[in-house]
């Protein structure tokens, strides 16, 4: 009886490892892909503002990416620069092989860029300024953002592009900067016009987020976010992230 239960428990483990060497190895879908991310721009991808100094929105994306269904592994470079005008950006695109490279192997750009570029005018006009001091300037950040887009797509022609608009830091000041609203609107729809030449691309609105709510988004420097701020800014850009996949494109609610 023993050696015939032997034989028996022998028998039963060859019929099961040629059961499981007939059972076919899952489709290539049936894992899901890892998501690459570069994030370019100014202190907004750097995370100036954030209380802990993680890069703003770029970790709460990262996460709340990873936690979707659809995504393996979820891999955010963040490149972002406080300071940066779209001169700037352009320059490091074209000259530093680190940002080059993470473009030329990314799934999708996240950009943020513009804001300096009108405060660069702010400081140069207020409190006098009009808003024709900034029409030259948005002329040059127009031809600069083509220039960025054409040349992030020359070194990754697959690569799809998300574009953050910009927002209005003044708005807790608006009695006394009457035309900023006027001015942030005109560049975003700039940005926005631009971005539409180029397939596989979203806007992302943001400037509502500050502008329609009662809870304190700044941080004490009353320009960049806080965290608060960051963690609407990371949903309006997931949005954006989501969509551009799949085909479509992103506008926030205005």
């Amino acid at each position: 009886m023993i050696m015939t239960g032997c034989q028996y428990s022998s028998a039963e483990q060859e019929k099961r490892e040629i059961e499981l060497s007939d059972k076919k190895l899952p489709d290539e879908d049936f894992l899901p892909e890892p998501l690459n991310i570069v994030s370019l721009g100014d202190s907004l991808t750097q995370g100036v503002g954030d209380s802990q100094d993680l890069g703003g929105y770029v970790p709460i994306l990262e996460d709340s990416l990873e936690e979707r269904t659809e995504f393996g592994e979820v891999n955010i470079l963040n490149y972002g620069k406080r300071g940066n005008r779209s001169d700037q950006l352009l320059k490091r695109i074209k000259e530093e092989e680190e940002i080059r490279t993470a473009i030329a192997s990314s799934d999708v750009a996240v950009i943020t860029i513009g804001g300096n570029d009108v405060m660069k005018v702010v400081k140069s006009t207020f409190p006098s300024m009009t808003f024709e001091n900034f029409e030259g300037a948005r002329l040059n950040y127009e031809e600069k953002l083509a220039t960025i887009l054409s040349d992030i797509r020359e070194l990754n022609p697959d690569i799809s592009i998300v574009l953050m608009g910009i927002y209005n830091p003044f708005f807790i000041f608006s009695a006394d900067v009457k035309e900023m609203k006027m001015i942030v609107e005109t560049w975003n729809a700039s940005g926005e016009a631009i971005l539409n030449d180029y397939e596989d691309t979203a806007f992302v609105e943001v400037a509502d987020i500050f502008r329609q709510t009662d809870q304190n988004l700044l941080h004490t420097d009353y320009f960049h976010p806080n965290d608060d701020g960051y963690s609407l800014i990371a949903e309006r850009i997931e949005k954006g992230v989501i969509e551009v996949l799949d085909g479509g494109s992103s506008q926030g609610d205005d």
